[in-house]
C-alpha cells in the first residue's frame, strides 16, 4: 500500500524523517514571506502604487541625491592619505619636465660655483665640462615641446587675443628652433648656422616671457579681486575658499618671478651680455632661482 505524504501516523513520519530531503524545482517552490513595513500598505488590502513615469523619476533621483548630499556634508571632510615619498619621486621623474628642472638646478649651481669665487685649476675644469654637458643634454627635452603651445593656441577662440599669440607662439617658435640648436650642437648641422639660430630663439623666448608675464598679471588681478570679494560675502580667513585662492595667488606670483628671472637671462643672450646682464654672478643665480620655482611647481602638480 502506498503511503499518501499527508498521511500523519507516526511510523509515516519516521519513515520520512529518516529520508534525504530533495529540493523542490523552483515552480514548486513556496513563495517566501516577507513581512510588510509598518506603514506599507499591504498586498491585498488595495491597488499597488503606480510606477514612477518617466518625468518622475529624474525629479526623485534629484532628490534621493540631495538627500544623500546633504547627509555627506554634514560629514567632516576626510583628509587623503599621505603620498609615498618614493612613489611621488617616481612619478616626478617619470616627467620631462621634472628631470628637466633637475638637470636645470644642476647646471646653474656649477655656473654659480664657478662664478662664486676661484677654484682649483682641475675642479674649475670639471665643473665647465660638466655645465656645457648638462647644457646640451637639456636641449634634448625640448623636442616636439612646442606641440604645447599650439594647442594652447588652438584652445583659444579664433582669432586668439594678441598677448595670448605673443606668449604661446613666442614660446612655440623658441621650442622649435631649440631643436636645430641641439642638432647644431650635437654636430649634425653645419656649425656656421648656430649662431643665428640662437639670436632668433633668444629673441623668441624674450617675447614669450613678455605675453606670458601680462597674462599672469591679469590672472593675479582677477585673484586678488575674488579673494576680496570672498572676504566681502563674509568669508574668513581660514575658509577653505579663502585658503584655495591665497594658494593659487602665491603660486601665481611664484610663476612671475620664475619668467621675470628666465626673462633677465633672454635679454641677456640678446645682447651679448653687456653691461649688468654681463655679470656671471647675477645670470647663474636667476637661472638657478627659476629652476627652484619650476621644480617645485612641478613636484606639487604630479
Amino acid at each position: 500500500m502506498a503511503v499518501r505524504p499527508n498521511d500523519t501516523s507516526p511510523f509515516v513520519k519516521s519513515k520520512f524523517q529518516t529520508r534525504t530531503k530533495r529540493p523542490l524545482p523552483y515552480h514548486d517552490q513556496p513563495a517566501p514571506h516577507t513581512q510588510s513595513p509598518p506603514n506599507s500598505r499591504a498586498p491585498n488590502d488595495g491597488a499597488a502604487a503606480p510606477p514612477l513615469s518617466s518625468t518622475q523619476q529624474p525629479a526623485a533621483m534629484a532628490a534621493a541625491a540631495a538627500a544623500a548630499g546633504s547627509s555627506d556634508s554634514r560629514k567632516p571632510a576626510a583628509h587623503p592619505p599621505p603620498r609615498d615619498f618614493l612613489v611621488h619621486v617616481e612619478a616626478y621623474l617619470s616627467r620631462r619636465d621634472g628631470v628637466d628642472k633637475l638637470l636645470k638646478i644642476s647646471r646653474y649651481a656649477a655656473r654659480l660655483a664657478l662664478a662664486a669665487g676661484p677654484l682649483p685649476p682641475a675642479a674649475s675644469a670639471r665643473l665647465k665640462s660638466f655645465e656645457s654637458s648638462v647644457g646640451l643634454s637639456r636641449k634634448a627635452f625640448r623636442l616636439g615641446k612646442f606641440v604645447q603651445n599650439v594647442n594652447a593656441l588652438r584652445a583659444h577662440p579664433h582669432p586668439p587675443p594678441a598677448v595670448a599669440l605673443l606668449a604661446y607662439g613666442g614660446e612655440g617658435v623658441y621650442y622649435f628652433l631649440e631643436q636645430f640648436v641641439w642638432l647644431a650642437k650635437a654636430g649634425l648641422l653645419p656649425a656656421h648656422l648656430l649662431p643665428r639660430l640662437q639670436r632668433l630663439s633668444a629673441w623668441a623666448e624674450l617675447l614669450g616671457y613678455v605675453g606670458s608675464i601680462t597674462i599672469k598679471l591679469e590672472e593675479i588681478g582677477k585673484l586678488e579681486s575674488s579673494v576680496k570679494m570672498r572676504l566681502k560675502e563674509g568669508c574668513r580667513e581660514e575658509s577653505d575658499v579663502v585658503r584655495t585662492l591665497r594658494v593659487k595667488l602665491l603660486l601665481k606670483r611664484m610663476s612671475v618671478v620664475q619668467d621675470v628671472a628666465d626673462a633677465v637671462m633672454a635679454l641677456g643672450d640678446v645682447t651679448d651680455g653687456k653691461g649688468l646682464l654681463g655679470s656671471s654672478t647675477l645670470m647663474a643665480s636667476a637661472g638657478l632661482l627659476s629652476a627652484l620655482i619650476s621644480a617645485h611647481k612641478n613636484w606639487n602638480s604630479c
